[in-house]
């Protein structure tokens, strides 16, 4: 079966913020809103800009088997926090999600192809992505697939990969790095930050 995927995003006083695609008219599963340009991952882009938040786009399938030896994300939190956070999003009282009348219509176009100078900034790890790079790479020159690009914010925060139909399957390009940002304070910034490793990740679909 498909797993369905929400990004929660928490701030530095521990205040937390959900999405669901449906209010953005996006598809749940992952690779079905995970590309450039995508406006519900668009809005996290928004909530992280300028403003260092932790992120992870937990799957609802993520939640169990929670294994540190195979999972990034379960190495970063131990079961207790982490199913604090699933039941926030897929839990019975779940939190209410964000709504696009949240955000400006500028907000949901903050990343396009045609982005260039901007960084994925994680401060936990001291390292950055610089996202207009990224897309020159990453994007597919040829094929059925020609034009399109991964958008690499909820591949690396992903929590749940490999438990279902529309996930980043093994075999594509960058499936190693699947979640090892999940849960990591990261932020969105015209400013390269100084000091920080440059990463060149790449994420590619094969056909």
């Amino acid at each position: 079966m498909g797993q369905y995927y929400s990004p929660l995003v928490i701030d530095k006083s521990s205040n937390t913020k959900k999405l669901m695609s449906w209010p953005f008219d996006s598809g749940a599963k992952l690779m079905e809103h995970s590309w450039i340009g995508n406006s519900y991952v668009n809005a996290v882009y928004a909530l992280i800009h300028n403003n260092p938040c932790k992120v992870a786009w937990i799957g609802d399938y993520s939640n169990n088997p929670y294994n540190p030896d195979d999972d990034a994300y379960a190495r970063a939190l131990p079961h207790d926090k982490f199913s604090e956070f699933f039941n926030l999003v897929w839990g019975e009282n779940s939190k209410e999600s964000m709504h696009p009348n949240d955000f400006t219509k500028e907000q949901l176009s903050l990343v396009n192809r045609k982005t260039s100078g901007m960084y994925i900034i994680n401060h936990s790890r001291k390292c950055y992505l610089e996202l207009g790079a990224y897309i020159q790479r990453a994007t597919v020159e040829s094929g059925d697939m020609k034009g399109w690009c991964t958008n690499p914010l909820p591949l690396l925060t992903a929590c749940g990969n490999d438990r279902g139909n529309g996930d980043f399957d093994e075999g594509n390009i960058g499936h190693e790095n699947i979640g090892i940002w999940a849960f990591d304070e990261l932020e969105y910034s015209d400013k390269m930050p100084q000091g920080y490793t440059e990463e060149h990740f790449c994420f590619i679909e094969r056909d």
